[in-house]
């Protein structure tokens, strides 16, 4: 399946690398575990994103390697593109935000590498899995069948992407083959413990008291099978913390005993909302985040609205409702 994409990979030189808005670990792995194989080949590369690297994943590769989008700096840039290539991130133009807009309108051959069940139109060439717990799982994938040179920064890129984007290997979609490139990388070099401890460790005492606060505030509906919070900009100021230090907050609650789905929601300014859903895939949340232009998997997806969060909130947690009434745990199949 990768005959297409390795040809153009050989036949050009110069490449721009995208993903989502708010970047996750198996974006950032994926651009940089890809960025570093095509560096090898001797090609040129920009890794090109909405947003900034989070600083908890700032440990996977240097800072410089992934850029903030600047109109003044990339526009350019990603015109005189070859090859754009979007990771985990199918859905359209949209989902990778402001870059989008100058990705779409490049002559560049467009490539979409993902495992979301979103449409990949907007690209030239797409290879998506559905069944890969990781679009850096395809990364790897498309990195073995190209023979690649693993280095200890590319295995600990895509180790950590494989790390975030299964729960820790706990979710339902961790397959035997997932285990077998986790086990591969660690042979390249990549550090269990160290991913772990720089993922998951290194909170300061002000996201933890924001966490503490959003957790002696939470709220329940449907008897207890909905959880859903909202973090505004007055409580990010009041406790002193940036909306990339939230990475992992879309699952708080998910502990609970007889939690099906959480809503979250987060204040973006001008009137826009943020909205991530995780189920325990007994609810296709990414139904409800579709009707407000957004995607994702079974259990976990997200989209932004226009909106007062409140509103929104209580929107959603109607929708979830509803929707549950017509997906009872029994008929459903595990497909996060």
């Amino acid at each position: 399946m990768w005959d297409e994409i390795i040809a153009i990979i050989n036949n050009h030189q110069h490449f721009v690398i995208t993903s989502h808005q708010n970047p996750d670990g198996d974006a950032i792995g994926s651009e940089l575990g890809l960025a570093g194989h095509l560096r090898k080949l001797g090609k040129k590369v920009k890794i090109i994103n909405h947003d900034p690297l989070p600083p908890s994943y700032r440990f996977m590769g240097r800072k410089r390697w992934v850029k903030r989008f600047s109109k003044s700096k990339h526009s350019k840039v990603i015109a005189e593109a070859e090859v754009i290539i979007v990771v985990d991130a199918s859905g359209g133009w949209k989902r990778t935000g402001n870059v989008g807009e100058f990705c779409e309108k490049s002559t560049a051959i467009k490539v979409c590498i993902d495992h979301h069940p979103d449409t990949a139109d907007f690209a030239d060439v797409a290879v998506i899995d559905t069944n890969a717990a990781a679009a850096a799982e395809l990364i790897y994938d498309l990195l073995v069948t190209m023979k690649a040179d693993f280095s200890k920064q590319m295995a600990t890129a895509l180790y950590t992407a494989i790390l975030t984007d299964t729960g820790n290997f706990r979710f339902p979609k961790t397959s035997p083959h997932t285990h077998e490139i986790a086990a591969k990388l660690i042979e390249y070099g990549a550090d269990p413990f160290q991913a772990y401890k720089m993922i998951y460790e290194q909170s300061t005492p002000n996201r933890v008291k924001l966490k503490g606060q959003v957790l002696a505030n939470l709220n329940f509906a449907a008897e207890g099978q909905i959880v859903y919070f909202g973090i505004t900009h007055a409580m990010l100021d009041a406790c002193e913390v940036k909306t990339s230090e939230l990475e992992g907050f879309a699952s708080l609650g998910q502990e609970i005993k007889g939690v099906r789905v959480i809503v979250y929601g987060l204040e973006l300014g001008d009137g826009r909302v943020k909205l991530s859903l995780r189920s325990d895939d007994t609810v296709a949340v990414n139904k409800i985040t579709a009707e407000y232009g957004g995607g994702g998997h079974h259990g976990a997806a997200g989209a932004t609205t226009q909106g007062k969060l409140k509103t929104i909130l209580a929107e959603v947690v109607q929708k979830v409702i509803a929707l549950m009434a017509t997906q009872l745990p029994a008929e459903t199949e595990p497909s996060r």
